[in-house]
């Protein structure tokens, strides 16, 4: 016969069982949004120091982070649920708005790369392995290849250190093949037609100066160009 007793206690096996539930799910739902704060913090860093953005995760965003990591330490389960909505919108807030930057400037860096790998393919005046590298990162922006690493696997500031290498060896890449590429126009008056011709805009031989068009057809790359006429 069931008694009181007996519907009590599975009451309170089901509230258990709730519970439990509950819990392992804000902890994995406080493991995506670490997750998801470490790889913004990450591209942050390359960006930052590979393309000249300065971006960075708000104090406010880590804040709120480290709070709802405290509360399920201390098995504040019931807290945790209330903010856990709120720090989830607050990281990924700030990881679109970081990923809108990045999107913005690498688009514009790689058409400049994907330039300098045509002009190079003709004047052969760099390495084309490292542009054709420098432009696979800013097309597929495939960067945790690069940081998530078997060293870096166990550590957050092993893997900033791998974001920072990564952004110091692209960076330097990129000043070598501009060196070699627009090096020797350096100062010379091809040094804005260069800067044009690895633009999106387009330039016409009415806009150039006289000094400009004598230098432009008695240089390499006369046969080069497309100057279309204004």
């Amino acid at each position: 016969m069931w008694k009181a007793s007996d519907q009590s206690q599975f009451e309170e096996e089901l509230d258990s069982i709730h519970q439990r539930y509950l819990r392992q799910d804000l902890e994995d739902r406080l493991e995506d949004v670490a997750t998801e704060m470490e790889e913004t913090m990450l591209q942050a860093i390359i960006a930052r120091n590979f393309l000249s953005l300065g971006i960075a995760v708000s104090d406010d965003a880590k804040g709120q982070v480290r709070e709802a990591k405290r509360f399920a330490d201390e098995r504040k389960f019931d807290v945790l649920d209330e903010v856990i909505d709120d720090v989830e919108d607050k990281v990924s807030q700030e990881a679109q708005e970081v990923q809108d930057a990045i999107q913005e400037e690498r688009t514009g860096e790689r058409d400049r790369v994907r330039a300098m790998r045509k002009l190079n393919e003709y004047v052969e005046a760099t390495d084309k392995s490292q542009l054709k590298a420098l432009e696979s990162l800013l097309d597929d922006w495939d960067w945790k290849a690069h940081v998530y690493t078997n060293e870096s696997q166990d550590s957050f500031e092993a893997k900033q250190q791998e974001a920072h290498e990564v952004a110091e060896t692209m960076s330097s890449a990129l000043r070598q093949v501009q060196d070699d590429l627009l090096g020797s126009y350096s100062g010379t008056s091809l040094a804005d037609v260069m800067d044009q011709l690895l633009s999106d805009d387009r330039f016409y031989f009415n806009d150039l100066t006289a000094e400009e068009r004598k230098a432009l057809t008695g240089s390499n790359l006369a046969d080069h160009l497309e100057i279309r006429l204004g």
